[in-house]
């Protein structure tokens, strides 16, 4: 996984306001993205690798909500 410091930090609202744009960038260049909420914490938005695919198999099922 990449070092978060290595990784292209943007806020919330900028990744939510241009979404297509940044999942286009992290299929087609691997581009890593640090999420930065208002609160404070982050997430990771990053291409799916052989390295991350075994995370997918522990994670919970959480149902898709359009609203979020």
């Amino acid at each position: 996984m990449m070092d978060p410091s290595e990784m292209i930090e943007v806020t919330e609202e900028q990744f939510q306001s241009d979404f297509d744009n940044y999942m286009e960038q992290i299929e087609s260049n691997g581009t890593h993205y640090l999420i930065r909420r208002s609160d404070g914490t982050a997430v990771v938005a990053a291409p799916i690798t052989e390295e991350l695919e075994p995370l997918l198999e522990i994670m919970p099922e959480i149902p898709f909500d359009d609203a979020i």
